[in-house]
């Protein structure tokens, strides 16, 4: 395998979107996934595109399957982080258990797998990206999301910090902040919901899964070069008067 992206979470919605993208431009992929249900839409996604690629199965809160992860995958290109838990709990209903799967799949994976992989980079002498799907929610508090907006304010911390000890070595660190998104019919089929949120957006549209992957896709290329340390906020303009 050539050019090695590495995508977690690629089972469904953005993380699958983004695979789809990537297979597009012809480039290898390591993917994983919860469970083997998923598998079925990555073939449909992206066997079309006539590129290697390998699917790894497992529950990133589980230490073993990140070290599972590392000892398949000698080395890689490209890191996106996009495994992520959601809680929509308010802050005085939040359990113990639930914070710490939070932390562990947005967090520690997040971290330990970075470590890896830019280590290995580093000794490889390749000059490689990492990028962190956050969230408008990384920049912004909301109600009912005091879990995630911590998880998500974290991820962009993480981003800064790691673009400036990885910088002299060549490698970027990027983080990139959608608002919403529309990935399945239920949440389609909730309008009146969905129309609440809309009228907050200046542009008064979400974003789309494909919109998110592309964003993703460029910070790996030539042209985003000069990018690191910093988040693409693709919002509708959500946070610009916040």
């Amino acid at each position: 395998m050539n050019n090695i992206t590495l995508i977690t979470g690629a089972g469904r919605g953005i993380g699958l979107e983004i695979a789809g993208v990537f297979a597009e431009h012809k480039k290898d992929l390591i993917l994983t996934v919860r469970n083997k249900k998923q598998i079925k839409h990555i073939k449909e996604r992206i066997d079309n595109h006539k590129i290697k690629y390998k699917i790894l199965i497992g529950d990133l809160t589980n230490i073993n399957f990140i070290k599972k992860i590392i000892k398949k995958v000698p080395y890689v290109d490209n890191l996106i982080h996009n495994a992520s838990d959601e809680n929509q709990k308010h802050f005085f209903q939040v359990q113990q258990n639930e914070f710490e799967r939070i932390v562990k799949i947005n967090l520690k994976a997040n971290y330990f797998i970075s470590q890896n992989y830019a280590k290995i980079m580093v000794k490889k002498k390749i000059r490689g990206n990492i990028i962190n799907l956050s969230s408008q929610l990384g920049h912004t508090g909301a109600y009912n999301r005091s879990l995630y907006c911590m998880a998500k304010f974290a991820i962009e911390g993480l981003t800064k910090s790691m673009a400036m000890d990885l910088g002299k070595y060549g490698i970027r660190v990027n983080s990139v902040s959608p608002t919403k998104t529309i990935i399945d019919n239920k949440e389609i089929k909730n309008k009146k919901k969905l129309n609440i949120i809309k009228n907050k957006i200046p542009l008064g549209k979400f974003s789309t899964t494909n919109e998110i992957a592309n964003i993703v896709y460029f910070l790996t290329t030539k042209n985003a070069n000069s990018i690191t340390g910093t988040s693409i906020i693709s919002d509708g303009g959500w946070t610009a008067g916040k």
